[in-house]
């Protein structure tokens, strides 16, 4: 076997072959030095790549799930209002009940979904009744999926259109969250006292 690096002492070639393979020898090595690939610089830009990538990736994961919920503030001054109306929509497994002081509506949901058409019939009529009012207290159950929950508070923030309104209908924006398990513990203690 040849060499590529050595010319073999012992073999004589005619002088135009030797001269060829010489030059042959010659661009094959100046072609391996110059070929070098600078892997350092590669690996910098690879490096600050990754950090602003995953920097941007949590910064817009972090906006997708955000709710937008208004969080009371305590106060050490009790709140003055005119009445005690309290608007309150608990979302069950099979069904949906609004209640408004003594009144109670129950929606039944419609192939395992919250029928949000009647759900926002009933609450443009107590818009209507009161247009002031903004405050409304969402109480879900334990194993109600996330996306029936989002559906429901985005119910209760707007309406959609209706043949006889432009526009989407602001209805109650200030939306506090609770379970329903909790409420049912202190009716049942305040009963049983």
């Amino acid at each position: 076997m040849t060499s590529l690096f050595q010319a073999e002492p012992d073999f004589e070639e005619p002088e135009c072959r030797r001269s060829r393979r010489s030059r042959r020898l010659k661009r094959k090595l100046k072609g391996r030095a110059d070929g070098e690939l600078n892997i350092v610089s590669m690996i910098d830009v690879f490096a600050v790549l990754v950090f602003f990538l995953l920097v941007g990736s949590s910064i817009s994961a972090s906006k997708l799930h955000t709710l937008n919920l208004t969080i009371p503030v305590a106060s050490s001054t009790p709140v003055k209002t005119d009445d005690d109306f309290h608007l309150a929509v608990s979302l069950y497994k099979d069904n949906v009940v609004v209640t408004q002081g003594e009144k109670e509506t129950r929606l039944a949901h419609v192939n395992g979904v919250v029928d949000t058409a009647s759900l926002a019939k009933v609450l443009r009529l107590i818009k209507s009744e009161r247009p002031d009012e903004e405050r409304v207290s969402l109480l879900v159950e334990d194993s109600i999926p996330y996306g029936q929950i989002i559906r429901v508070m985005d119910s209760l923030r707007t309406a959609a259109p209706s043949s006889n309104i432009d526009g989407a209908e602001k209805l109650f924006p200030a939306i506090s969250m609770g379970d329903i398990s909790l409420q049912s513990l202190d009716v049942n203690d305040a009963g049983g006292k």
